[in-house]
């Protein structure tokens, strides 16, 4: 009984219901995007695109605009101006995403410079604040959770496709920059919907670390989307839990739960390996006596 009031007490009240709640959408989106970011080797796009959203938070702070609405706008726009910069032969994928990263992220800095007051606010959205969620919040973050995982589900098959082969995918007819673009909204989804959370910095841990440690587990796209959102889900609640048992902030602290989920994944894949392994060897030994014989 005392496990089971550690685990219920914090959501007795209702705002920590609410971030409860945030926090799932958070948990079951961030993994489901990021499993493709980890298959495509997209993890700097998603740490990069977390930082250059800076520049919509903060423009949208200035005009009094929809945080949402800024935040999406900049990470589209990160993510087109990359691609138009990928289309130059000689500027690599990285190197186009770094650029792009300065501009937006310099450009943020220098927004929020124009107001001391915008700065004081920002630092809920770069750092996360999810206790302070609404209802209207959790509303607006749960349509776009809908239409991403609606997007994720549509394009599965292209998606695929373009992830293990792109040159067959052009081949047979999918528009393999449609795709690449449609990922990149999803990538930008993902991060506005981390705002509340994990924040614009340590939106990537729930982005790249469950999917990355659902890759050390399983092959298969499907069961390691599945693991990941597992392992998602089990990090915002069970980081949240503990932030509030512990009085630390529930972004970072959710941030370190999925790190341990990770290390506890790469423990178990090292396990299996050293056991594979020696499964192996042994069966080897048993067919060379028995050819002895």
């Amino acid at each position: 009984m005392a496990a089971l009031s550690w685990v219920t007490d914090p959501y007795q009240s209702e705002f920590m219901r609410n971030a409860a709640m945030v926090a799932v959408l958070v948990g079951v989106l961030a993994p489901t995007v990021g499993v493709w970011v980890v298959l495509r080797r997209l993890a700097y796009l998603g740490d990069a695109m977390s930082h250059g959203t800076l520049a919509g938070v903060a423009g949208a702070f200035l005009i009094g605009a929809s945080i949402t609405v800024g935040a999406l706008a900049a990470g589209v726009t990160m993510g087109l101006l990359v691609a138009v910069l990928e289309r130059q032969r000689r500027v690599s994928e990285d190197s186009a995403i770094g650029v792009v990263e300065t501009f937006m992220f310099a450009l943020g800095v220098i927004l929020v410079s124009r107001n001391d007051n915008v700065g004081v606010d920002l630092t809920h959205f770069l750092f996360g604040q999810i206790v302070t969620a609404t209802r209207h919040d959790l509303a607006v973050n749960g349509l776009l959770t809908l239409v991403a995982l609606l997007l994720v589900f549509v394009a599965f098959h292209d998606l695929r496709m373009t992830t293990f082969d792109a040159a067959h995918a052009a081949q047979v007819g999918i528009p393999v920059g449609a795709i690449g673009t449609v990922l990149i909204v999803l990538i930008s989804i993902t991060v506005v919907v981390s705002l509340s959370t994990v924040g614009l910095l340590m939106s990537v841990a729930m982005l790249i670390t469950p999917a990355a440690a659902a890759r050390l587990v399983t092959h298969q796209v499907a069961t390691m989307t599945a693991v990941a959102i597992g392992i998602g889900g089990a990090s915002a609640l069970g980081g949240l839990t503990l932030s509030y048992h512990l009085s630390t902030p529930p972004g970072p602290t959710i941030a370190v739960v999925t790190v341990g989920w990770f290390a506890l994944a790469a423990g178990w894949s090292a396990i299996a390996g050293r056991s594979a392994g020696i499964a192996g060897r042994h069966h080897v030994g048993r067919a060379v006596a028995a050819s002895d014989v």
